[in-house]
């Protein structure tokens, strides 16, 4: 069975979702203007425990979790809806969905579902019901949980030893992490702690528990080398190890003997995870582990959590438009001025009027290259009159440079996620360099794709006809070059793995059905066909509505043409 997941599988049902939370967040609303009307905020739990069930089927736990928590704490206010402290817990549930439709769209258009992003939220709404916060690892699959490497010298633990100077040790730790808790000389304070757990650790043997001096020991190389920011989960694990000293201090060796609980050890390898594999003790970890994060850092997640708090895709789509519409004008009074339509002085100013205009919009948006190119041609254009223009000078084309650099930028906008300037930078210059618009890239794009589609229509049409006219062969003639047509389109939009289908579908087709009349078709072998056909059609049809369905979808293609005995190479 085919299971589309995360981003992919959202892309289906993200409407729904959307109207369901905006249902949510209307009746929540009106429930806040009408206290007494309790049906507003049962609808609003409805919703909740609707796209809850929806979430779990998609697979988006942090999602599916924030939701349950929402339900809850819609519960929790239903039941004392005369309370006044109600007024905070509202303010959460609002902003919990306004997070959550941004989640949505992170998804959505990042193609990743990353759900501890949801943890600060999940955790404020725990706040209000007053349960225990999760960890920001809890949604990290730990796998399994084997024992620490061997140390070089396996020395038995020195119980005696360790009592007499353990509460040395630990005011060294102590040291350590009061330096680190007021967040002053992290570095130095980070290797003090990391002395007296060497220490410790030596003195431990191989007691069970030396794993989590071990473990720390990686979370502090971590720390120290700046590879990962300090956060208050992070402060609070390394205080839980210095109880955990003061026991062994206090105890001795019935608390050397107990194992780190997996959800302490869980939450070391995570952060381990996003530091990587940078230092002594974080290669071991990542070795014992097998870790392996996709590239994803601290650094990277804290960005992605900037993001997601950032305004919503909606918001920057409407500031898009309405730049490339003023950016229509600006174009329209240079191509009338370079024209001699208009080239009055005050027509130029009021040309770099709005250029100036559209540039500190830019600057809002972090698009601050772009703003700072558009600004310096205004001053150019501010200067021109009707009598000097030439638009075949140099400096008028370094203007129309400018434009279509400014255009690009902003055309990055609506695709991704929040202001992210680098990625809006890097296609802005690319597509300078090459001399195109991105926006005129994107519409051809949707040209090819809609043509491969009607070619693809073209040829499941001919198939249905060739099955219902008994195997005439005739129905099939134009096909193979209906399909090369639409493998030159996929190629061309880089689409390689679908365009690998097709071809094997044309080489099918015309080997085996049109001109080796030894095999005898059967409506099993048709469908097949007909399910690797309409695979690709599906897939553009993803394309072509901007809700991808996912390369699950070419696994089914590229099934069906290996039972065909057609297998397309990985």
């Amino acid at each position: 069975m085919l299971t589309i997941e995360g981003s992919a599988s959202l892309n289906l049902v993200k409407e729904q979702l959307d109207e369901s939370l905006s249902i949510a967040e209307s009746n929540l609303e009106q429930f806040v203007e009408e206290p007494d009307n309790d049906g507003r905020l049962k609808t609003a739990i409805e919703q909740f425990a609707q796209i809850k069930g929806v979430f779990r089927l998609i697979n988006l736990p942090g999602a599916s979790m924030l939701s349950e928590e929402l339900e809850l704490l819609g519960h929790k206010i239903l039941a004392r809806t005369s309370d006044s402290n109600n007024e905070k817990l509202l303010a959460g549930i609002s902003n919990a969905i306004m997070v959550l439709m941004h989640y949505l769209e992170y998804v959505e258009v990042k193609k990743q579902a990353l759900p501890v992003l949801l943890v600060p939220t999940i955790n404020e709404i725990r706040f209000f019901l007053s349960k225990p916060l999760v960890t920001e690892s809890i949604f990290f699959d730990l796998g399994e949980n084997p024992e620490r490497p061997p140390k070089e010298q396996a020395a038995e633990a020195d119980i005696e030893q360790l009592l007499q100077i353990g509460r040395r040790l630990r005011h060294m730790y102590q040291v350590g992490l009061l330096g680190i808790l007021r967040n002053e000389s992290v570095s130095a304070n980070a290797k003090l702690m990391s002395r007296a757990l060497v220490r410790i650790d030596n003195l431990s043997g191989t007691k069970p528990l030396s794993k989590l001096w071990w473990l720390t020991l990686a979370v502090l190389e971590a720390v120290g080398n700046d590879l990962v920011q300090l956060n208050v989960a992070r402060k609070s694990l390394l205080g839980m190890v210095d109880r955990q000293i003061k026991l062994v201090v206090t105890m001795g060796e019935s608390a050397l003997n107990k194992e780190p609980s997996k959800a302490t050890v869980q939450e070391c390898v995570y952060i381990a995870s996003l530091a990587g594999p940078n230092g002594e003790y974080l290669k071991q970890v990542a070795d014992l582990f097998k870790l392996d994060t996709g590239g994803l850092t601290d650094q990277n997640l804290r960005h992605e959590i900037e993001i997601l708090r950032g305004p919503g895709g909606s918001v920057i789509r409407s500031v898009a438009q309405a730049l490339a519409e003023e950016l229509n004008h600006i174009k329209d009074s240079l191509d009338l001025g370079a024209r001699g339509a208009s080239g009055d002085q005050e027509s130029f100013e009021a040309t770099a009027d709005s250029m100036r205009k559209v540039a500190n919009t830019l600057v809002m948006l972090s698009l601050s290259k772009a703003a700072g190119i558009f600004k310096e041609k205004s001053d150019v254009v501010r200067n021109w009159s009707s009598d000097d223009i030439d638009p075949e000078s140099d400096e008028f084309n370094k203007v129309a440079d400018a434009l279509l650099y400014v255009e690009n930028s902003i055309a990055t906008l609506s695709p991704r996620r929040g202001p992210d300037s680098s990625i809006a930078s890097n296609t802005a210059e690319d597509a300078i360099n090459d001399g195109i618009s991105v926006t005129q890239l994107d519409d051809a794009r949707t040209v090819v794709v809609g043509e491969a589609r009607a070619g693809l229509s073209l040829a499941k049409r001919a198939i249905t006809s060739f099955m219902d006219s008994s195997w005439d062969g005739m129905h099939l003639n134009n096909v193979p070059t209906t399909l090369k047509s639409v493998w030159g389109g996929l190629v061309f939009l880089q689409l390689h793995r679908a365009a690998a289908v097709v071809s094997a579908c044309e080489s099918f087709i015309d080997k085996k059905l049109i001109k080796d009349g030894s095999l005898t078709p059967t409506y099993q072998l048709m469908e097949t066909l007909a399910d690797a056909v309409s695979s690709i059609d599906y897939y553009l049809e993803g394309m072509e509505d901007n809700k991808p369905i996912g390369d699950g979808i070419l696994e089914v293609a590229e099934e069906s043409m290996r039972e065909l005995g057609f297998p397309v190479a990985a």
